[in-house]
């Protein structure tokens, strides 16, 4: 009698079946005191709070596991199920995701609005998708900064000649060429040896970068508004994620939009506080002028212009989603 009570509750929707649990593997080269770190473990007590437990994660900081490029690889393969790198890293994939480190392109207003986030997640991940990849979202890495050893930068000029840290891809390269600097690219970890050592003069780095890695061997900070908003991609494992039950995609979703929008607040205000702790500690700070900051997007836009060319369809997607979003 009760296995008939109950496959006609069953068969009524009485009572459901259990939904089976989800783990999230989470890994990144990222110390877990430097940004998204913290954010990461926001992430994971939320969304086990928000599911009761049916969502747990593990998350393993600074290479534990693997180090961001080996981790995106790693997604498809059952060790990895989400990875939050620095955008540039998707250029591994698809070259037209360099959209998101091209110079003077993307900035707060367009990532903080709701539909132009979304729209621009969608639009990396149909980039993504025949590597098994997918993007939920992006949070803000910071706005980078100059950081110099020995010279004040005031100016354009100033970078000439300079050996200079930088992060992004080929379209960053380039561009720092076109001012007569000397790019070179390398691991944030490596940034204080190289600098002390002469390998390099300056970085192109975040403020927390200035305050947890160079401190004061890098005194002189200069901001060319605009120039380079740095972002943090959520890459999921896609067929992962959409395996998953929909009430855990949905909850992963909702709890990763409540993040990113606090997190964008957030780190706007801590970059401005770890600039001003630099400078009480003596370092010296200029926001560039209008006029140098016109030279630099112009230099910068000449040497963008062949990976415009070569991903118009990707831009132009750009201009018309900020156009739906921003400008209807």
């Amino acid at each position: 009698m009760k296995k008939v009570v109950l496959s006609a509750l069953l068969a009524l929707g009485v009572m459901a079946a259990p939904v089976s649990a989800t783990e999230i593997i989470i890994t990144s080269e990222i110390p877990v005191t430097t940004n998204p770190s913290p954010y990461i473990e926001q992430f994971l007590k939320e969304i086990e709070t928000k599911t009761n437990g049916e969502v747990k994660g593990k998350y393993f900081a600074a290479s534990q596991l693997y180090n961001d490029r080996d981790a995106l690889v790693a997604l498809g393969t059952g060790a990895v199920h989400m990875v939050w790198p620095v955008a540039s890293r998707l250029e591994l994939f698809d070259k037209r995701t360099g959209v998101l480190s091209l110079p003077f392109e993307l900035n707060e207003k367009q990532l903080t609005n709701a539909c132009f986030a979304k729209g621009l997640a969608e639009q990396m991940s149909s980039y993504l998708e025949p590597a098994g990849l997918g993007v939920l979202g992006f949070l803000r890495t910071a706005e980078l900064i100059f950081l110099m050893r020995n010279k004040e930068v005031t100016s354009v000029a100033d970078l000439k000649r300079q050996k200079i840290r930088v992060v992004g891809g080929r379209v960053m390269l380039d561009a720092m060429r076109t001012v007569d600097a000397s790019p070179i690219s390398m691991a944030a970890s490596e940034m204080s040896v190289a600098l002390s050592q002469g390998t390099i003069d300056g970085a192109m780095t975040s403020p927390a970068g200035w305050t947890d890695v160079l401190g004061m061997s890098a005194k002189y900070g200069a901001l060319f508004p605009g120039m380079s908003l740095a972002t943090s991609p959520v890459v999921v494992d896609k067929v992962w994620f959409d395996g998953l039950p929909q009430a855990h995609k949905t909850a992963i979703q909702e709890v990763l939009d409540g993040i990113i929008e606090r997190q964008w607040k957030e780190t706007v205000e801590k970059d401005k506080a770890l600039v001003k702790q630099m400078v009480d500690q003596g370092a010296v700070y200029h926001v560039v002028p209008d006029s140098e900051v016109k030279l630099l997007r112009d230099a910068f836009n000449k040497a963008s212009a062949d990976f415009i060319k070569e991903n118009a369809d990707a831009i132009q997607a750009l201009r018309e989603l900020d156009k739906r979003c921003l400008q209807g």
